[in-house]
């Protein structure tokens, strides 16, 4: 029976981190994700011939609420597993986006240190929740006011926060009661799983054949996984792709999203190992 599984593991998230040079920073070990939610948030409006524009405008109205949600950033967050990510990530890195990791990990409150951490797409969600627009539709025709205007809101937030407490802080966020707010389906929120040492064993045996130096480290997932799902039927999950590379050249889920040759190769030998250990007697 799937449910009564003393562990699972999950190819989607983790793996290792390679800086601008190739060089390996760290591996790291998904043991938390969080929570996917999504939002369609609609202005509507009568509408009208183009010829007799309104001072009122779905699009315009629209338009301001996605201002004012790009210039909105949640308050900083952290848990001991991220605060020791970012310790030993910035170590590895090292330079003055190193430091602001390290100045992160000893004092979350440094507001130079979060700032700076903000301006990185690569680790922006692993100090806050993040909310943001991803697509858009409006109007009907092009000589006709818009009726209707659309924007996708998609946020991932903080292990811990409820989901309605995001909705009701975007809803300030907009300040303006003619947006409605749909949540477009139920969240899945996950907890922690705790590391497993048979686990980390068969994971640092893999690793070492390819980097013998680098640290494994639990870390705070900012997308989500499967594994959700998993985590939340009370089976721990960890994620545990064999796949190096710099983090900031993913560009997962876009229309450029790629993976090194060399590394997909590599990854197909990492999960052999680690199945072999787990599975042997």
């Amino acid at each position: 029976d799937l449910a009564e599984a003393e562990f699972a593991l999950n190819s989607d998230a983790g793996g290792g981190d390679l800086d601008a040079n190739g060089k390996a920073i760290t591996y790291n070990i998904q043991a938390a994700e969080k929570t996917y939610a999504t939002w369609e948030i609609t202005v509507r409006n009568p509408g009208g011939h183009s010829s007799r524009p309104r001072e009122d405008n779905a699009i315009y109205d629209l338009a301001a609420a996605i201002k004012n949600i790009q210039g909105f950033k949640f308050p900083v967050q952290y848990s001991d597993m991220t605060r020791n990510y970012f310790k030993v990530t910035g170590e590895q890195l090292g330079g003055e986006l190193g430091e602001a990791m390290l100045a992160f990990a000893r004092d979350p409150s440094d507001e130079a240190a979060a700032e700076r951490l903000s301006r990185e797409s690569s680790y922006v969600g692993t100090t806050r929740t993040t909310c943001v627009v991803t697509m858009l539709k409006a109007g009907h025709a092009e000589n006709a006011l818009p009726q209707s205007a659309t924007a996708t809101v998609n946020c991932r937030i903080f292990p811990g926060v409820p989901v309605s407490e995001i909705e009701g802080t975007l809803k300030q966020v907009v300040a303006n009661d003619a947006v409605q707010f749909r949540q477009t389906y139920e969240a899945t929120e996950s907890p922690i799983s705790e590391l497993r040492e048979d686990v980390v064993d068969a994971v640092s045996e893999a690793v070492e054949q390819r980097y013998p130096e680098v640290q494994i480290l639990a870390y705070m997932e900012s997308g989500g996984t499967d594994g959700m799902h998993f985590r939340r039927a009370g089976i721990p999950t960890w994620a545990v792709s064999g796949i190096f590379m710099n983090p900031d050249e993913m560009f997962a889920h876009g229309l450029n999203e790629r993976v090194p040759i060399k590394a997909f190769y590599d990854a197909l030998d990492h999960w052999s190992t680690i199945i072999r250990e787990l599975a042997g007697p």
